[in-house]
């Protein structure tokens, strides 16, 4: 069973590889847009210096892999060496084993699935714990030395990449396109990583939990815990109710709520993964 895991993570880094791929050669690079770290320095060095993609990112990633080593673990640097090494070689060898399909000017769109080529590519290589490169090392090494967070250390440095494409291509029209791939690719890194999910996590804070708890369950069919607590304000006691509903059940809940304890309040969150078999009682 381990090994068959162990082979299809595998696959998804092949998977990954290849769709981050197609996203530089098919959609970015054609329209000149930079999607912000590796593969928009792959095709800014493409159009500076006439050398090709996956070579750029080659130069780029393998260094700071190297100079990472530390950081990543045995594991986690061999996946990440293959993700840098196949990205390269699928990057490069693509255009020259197929003939790509001509997908028209207009740059808008390319970006927009530029960045969700890049983005499934790089999510599956999350998915399948491994790295996308070493993009994210020289940002954690960065971070530590000017204490910045991770999240806002990855921010400047791929808006750098595209500030310097406006410079590069004269054109800024590039830069904030750049901004919309990278955007894409973001959201849909987190789509593949975490999920997508009508499930949502309800927190009942109230007084009249006994009350609550008996009609929900009763009128919804939904079970969930009770967490003691205490008013900040008042010092009061208080009890939350701890629910994982379906999206379809919030208006009713909120409603339900509010006939029966209206000086509740609820959250509501998004549950994008649930594990285990009693997750719902």
């Amino acid at each position: 069973m381990k090994k068959l895991q162990v082979l299809w993570e595998y696959c998804l880094i092949l998977i990954g590889c290849v769709c981050l791929a197609l996203g530089i050669v098919m959609f970015l690079a054609p329209s000149q847009i930079p999607a912000g770290g590796p593969p928009g320095l792959a095709i800014l060095g493409n159009f500076m210096f006439s050398v090709s993609p996956g070579l750029v990112l080659m130069a780029v990633n393998l260094p700071l892999l190297l100079a990472g080593f530390k950081l990543l673990g045995r594991k986690l640097f061999i996946r990440s060496l293959i993700v840098v090494l196949l990205t390269a070689l699928f990057t490069d060898a693509l255009p020259l084993l197929m003939t790509l399909p001509d997908l028209g000017d207009n740059r808008l769109l390319n970006a927009v699935y530029g960045g969700v080529m890049v983005g499934l590519g790089v999510g599956l290589m999350f998915k399948a714990g491994s790295s996308s490169g070493g993009w994210s090392i020289l940002a954690r090494l960065i971070a530590d030395r000017f204490r910045l967070s991770l999240g806002h250390c990855l921010f400047l440095m791929d808006s750098a990449v595209i500030l310097l494409s406006a410079v590069v291509f004269r054109d800024f029209e590039a830069a904030m396109l750049g901004g919309v791939a990278v955007f894409v690719t973001g959201r849909m890194i987190d789509l593949i990583v975490a999920g997508s999910s009508d499930i949502k996590v309800v927190h009942i804070s109230c007084w009249k939990a006994d009350k609550l708890k008996p009609i929900i369950e009763q009128k919804m069919g939904i079970s969930g815990s009770v967490v003691k607590a205490k008013s900040l304000k008042s010092g009061g006691d208080k009890e939350v109710l701890f629910l994982i509903v379906e999206k379809s059940q919030l208006v009713p809940i909120r409603k339900l709520v509010e006939e029966h304890d209206p000086d509740a309040y609820l959250i509501v969150m998004n549950a994008m993964e649930i594990y285990g078999t009693g997750s719902r009682s």
